[in-house]
């Protein structure tokens, strides 16, 4: 260790004797404007790949001592910036030129003119650079990131648990996670093959943002408007699009870590991107592996939140409270005399334990002149496990307490593997951009259930099984066409184009006794012949023990759900854009699809913007929409465990296809329908300020959703539905179903103020907000089905669509930076909620209980420093102040079994206050 010292010290006098006999120089100058010549103030001056730097005065003027470097940068906000070679000079008058788009960055999106920015759109759109985020933000995956910056964004990890809680759903403008489109360096992403359960997407596939590495992204680009007739089927809400890196010769690492206040659920993910040249004329690789761990979380809220109180060892648990004859000392009892607490009960909290390891890439190769050859795409395999409700020992029909004497905490495994492919060639062809592609992509959900049982197998019972899996897939062919006309009015831009689509999806068995009603046994009835005969009639299947059937947490596919099914989808589009005059802008498109399972559909839209002055202009657009209904709408069944009232449910959802669903009289799926409308103005007073603020009104029609429960209870419900309640063991079904029509009006806001002070500092300030409302217009009950309005489309039903996520956020954000600090402290105002939780399955209306969960701001701070020039780390915390929202209140009269914690999640996840830390560098 001295020997260690001792070199570490001559090196040390070595560095310092070197820099104090180093020649130092003097440079000055002047930096001025060059359209006006005026001086710019606070102009940044720094010797490139160092920390030496300054800023220019109040008369555009500055000193620097360096004693090395070769190169000056010359940096201002609204200005391009200018790099300078030092040479032997020590005077320097330099002059910066406006940059075009300083504060409106190109966009891919919404548009196919390849010069249109997000400031001179006729459509709102977002540009967000990640990279920023990724150095100081304490959020790591893209939803997160995207939930604190992004006012029309909504996140959430679905409530209902079991396959869904692997996935973090997504919205934009509180509609569903499935009318909105995802494209990837603006070709169509893939969809995730999972059907969520609660939450924001309750029936509905989205997209899984989270399986592509934040490390791998250059900006994401979000369209605030719909945009079927320019991408097709989804685009309602808007698009999202996210442009992958292309950077070179620049090695990136990143890794973070972040823990809860009781030191659970700490999260990791390390990021490493570098980009490779490939030849001398422009052609890259740019790769990106990231891995990501998430450990066991607890309840949030204080440390009682969550803790079991009903019953624990009595028989039943599940159905009964304490009374006379089993009371709460003596379940007490048996829990001390086994060693443990009532903390052995206990859920987990909000998030899931899981493993990701994802790798992706972009690159480009110039064939020849105007012709490029590019690929993108990557693959990712995670694994996220949850564990659902504690199967108490008491539960007489759920556990078999000769296998768990204390109960049990099944888990259930997701094992998500997600692949992307893209190839495609664009290049000039008769002074037509022309662009050939195909990407392919597909998504694979395996669901492995452990420490669980089938209680209906008694002691043969496995204790892990294969729940079988589900996958999805889609390939896409275009072929797109543009062309700007520089000399037709003050320019047209005519794009056009077609488009081929397969999408197919898959449902694989599980092995027989992760479904199997092992207790079923045949009914027999005595007939007699014409002759006087005796003979023995079928009359069904009867359960005689009234176990539960199945894998506990979830049960597994069976044969008879399995599926193999593909559709076809052929499109064409036209889109032009026409700059009427300098100021006036239009633009229309129009595309025909046709789908080989339901038809045709045609959709367009037309907007414009007119600038009234540089500094002023509007814009508005009309618009029509649809969303086909996924093929795992059409195909999915599944068979899992609800609560209600504290009492575990076992419920069928049966797809669209299944004869109980035909049986009840619910039509087969058809598209939604929409039309929106925007009307907004955009300002830039000065260079460095933006203004936004666009309302917008979209009316969507037949929304796909879940109906409510049948009840087996039901003696009116046709013969197929009380077969399908006795096959799977289950005693209430839902249903997929074309159920309900809605409205949502709101208002939008972006602003931006980006400056530099005359210490040298950048300061940034970004404001943002969304306003919403969505109203319920209509309810669809089927012909014949009358009485059972209230259950097929329920009050629960009508609170996810309508008051589940804040009709109101409002983002506030400052970052600073000067030398090697820079800081950002940010705060997010998310809206009450109101949530409905339904108590039973009556017939005709089931009984619910409402709670309003106040508005909640969570604040978030970091400050980073730069150890090197290369080096950087970061430190803070998410919800700094521990805001945790309001703690649920036990419906009336119910079953309470465990003491309240905090109820609703406007921020898309509850974790409390969340310190991190991070290291960040550069080669």
């Amino acid at each position: 260790m001295n020997k260690i010292i001792q070199y570490f010290l001559i090196i040390l006098a070595t560095i310092t004797l070197s820099q104090a006999n180093a020649q130092q120089r003097t440079l000055s100058g002047k930096v001025i404007a060059s359209e006006d010549n005026s001086p710019l103030i606070g102009v940044s001056v720094i010797v490139k790949g160092t920390n030496i730097g300054t800023s220019t005065s109040v008369h555009g003027t500055f000193k620097l001592n360096v004693n090395k470097g070769t190169i000056l940068v010359f940096s201002f906000i609204g200005y391009e910036t200018r790099e300078v070679e030092i040479g032997k000079n020590t005077d320097f008058n330099i002059s910066l030129n406006t940059a075009v788009n300083a504060l409106g960055e190109v966009q891919i999106v919404g548009s196919r003119n390849a010069s249109r920015t997000k400031l001179n759109s006729a459509v709102p759109v977002d540009v967000i650079d990640l990279k920023t985020l990724q150095e100081s933000a304490p959020q790591v995956s893209v939803t997160q990131l995207l939930q604190y910056v992004s006012p029309s964004f909504h996140s959430s990890v679905s409530g209902g648990g079991d396959a869904a809680s692997a996935t973090s759903t997504a919205q934009l403008k509180g509609l569903g996670v499935d009318q909105v489109l995802v494209l990837i360096n603006g070709k169509r992403r893939h969809k995730s093959s999972n059907i969520n359960w609660g939450g924001l997407g309750n029936g509905a596939t989205g997209y899984d943002l989270n399986s592509i590495p934040t490390g791998s992204i250059e900006r994401i680009e979000i369209l605030r408007d719909g945009a079927a007739a320019q991408y097709g089927s989804d685009a309602i809400a808007g698009v999202i699009n996210i442009v992958l890196k292309k950077s070179t010769e620049e090695l990136s690492l990143t890794s973070t870590a972040s823990t809860r206040r009781r030191g659970d659920g700490t999260t990791t993910r390390t990021s490493t991107n570098y980009g490779i040249k490939l030849g001398d004329k422009g052609g890259y690789l740019n790769l990106t592996g990231e891995f990501a761990t998430q450990a066991v979380s607890l309840p949030v809220g204080n440390d009682d939140a969550g803790v079991y109180i009903g019953p624990a060892y009595g028989g039943g648990a599940n159905t009964r409270g304490f009374d006379q004859i089993y009371t709460k000392e003596i379940d007490d009892a048996i829990i001390a005399s086994r060693g443990i607490d009532r903390h052995f009960f206990d859920q987990r909290g909000g998030t899931n334990k899981s493993i990701d390891g994802l790798l992706f890439y972009n690159a480009s190769i110039p064939l020849k002149e105007g012709v490029e050859l590019y690929s993108f795409g990557g693959i990712s395999h995670r694994n996220s496990q949850f564990t659902a409700v504690y199967r108490l020992p008491g539960w007489t029909e759920r556990n078999n307490t000769f296998i768990y004497p204390d109960g049990f905490l099944p888990a259930m495994d997701n094992i998500i593997s997600d692949k992307s492919f893209a190839v495609g060639l664009k290049g000039k062809v008769q002074d037509w951009n022309v662009d050939f592609s195909n990407v392919f992509g597909r998504n694979d959900f395996a669901n492995v259930i452990s420490n669980s049982l089938n209680a209906s197998l008694g002691l043969k019972t496995p204790r892990k099984f294969d729940a079988g899996s589900y996958n999805a897939s889609q390939n896409t062919a275009s072929l797109d066409f543009s062309k700007y006309f520089s000399k037709s009015l003050k320019g047209i831009n005519v794009a056009f184009g077609a488009q081929y689509r397969v999408e197919t999806y898959q449902i694989i068995a599980g092995e027989e006794a992760s479904y199997s009603k092992a207790d079923l046994r045949p009914i027999y009835g005595v007939d007699l012949t014409t002759g006087g005969i005796p003979y023995l009639t079928n009359l069904g299947s009867t359960p005689l023990n009234g176990l539960s059937p199945g894998s506990q947490i979830h049960a597994g596919f069976r044969p008879s759900n399995e599926v193999n099914v593909r559709r076809s989808i052929a499109a064409g589009y036209a889109d032009v854009e026409l700059n009427v005059t300098d100021k006036w802008l239009v633009s229309g498109a129009v595309r025909i699809e046709n789908y080989s399972d339901f038809g045709n559909v045609t959709t367009y839209k037309a907007a414009s913007r007119y600038s009234f002055e540089d500094w002023l202009g509007i814009r508005g657009s009309y618009n029509t929409g649809f969303r086909a209904p996924d093929l795992a709408q059409f195909y999915y069944t599944e068979t899992s465990t609800t609560f209600q009232n504290g009492v575990a449910i076992d419920q069928v959802t049966a797809n669209n296809v299944n004869p109980a669903t035909k049986a009840l009289g619910i039509p087969s799926l058809t598209p939604e329908k929409s039309k929106g409308y925007t009307f907004g103005f955009t300002s830039q007073p000065i260079k460095n300020i933006e203004f936004t603020i666009d309302a917008y009104k979209i009316d969507i029609e037949d929304r796909v959703g879940n109906t409510g429960r049948f009840s087996a209870t039901d003696t009116n419900l046709p013969e197929d539905v009380r077969n399908l309640f006795i096959q799977t063991g289950t005693v209430q079904a839902k249903f997929f179903y074309n159920s309900f029509s809605t409205s949502t009006k709101g208002l939008e806001f972006t602003g931006s103020y980006k400056f530099s002070l005359p210490n040298g500092a950048n300061a940034a300030v970004l404001v943002g907000g969304n306003f919403l409302q969505t109203e319920l217009t209509k309810v669809n009950t089927p012909k014949g089905l009358e009485a059972y309005r209230y259950i097929i489309f329920d009050e629960s039903e009508q609170a996810r669509v309508t008051t589940n996520i804040p009709s109101q956020k409002v983002t506030l954000q400052g970052t600073y930076g000067k030398d090697r600090l820079n800081f950002l402290l940010r705060t997010v105002y998310f809206g009450s909620v109101t949530n409905v939780t339904q108590l039973n399955a009556n017939f005709p209306k089931p009984d619910y209980f409402y709670q309003t969960f106040s508005p909640v701001w969570i604040t978030d701070i970091s400050a980073s420093y730069k150890i090197t020039p290369k080096i950087q780390a970061t430190i803070g915390a998410n919800n700094l102040f521990n805001v945790l929202g309001d703690y649920s209140i036990p419906a009336p009269g119910s079953n309470i079994i465990r003491n309240p914690g905090p109820g609703a999640s406007q921020a898309g996840t509850n974790t409390g206050v969340q310190p991190f830390v991070r290291l960040s560098a550069k080669f």
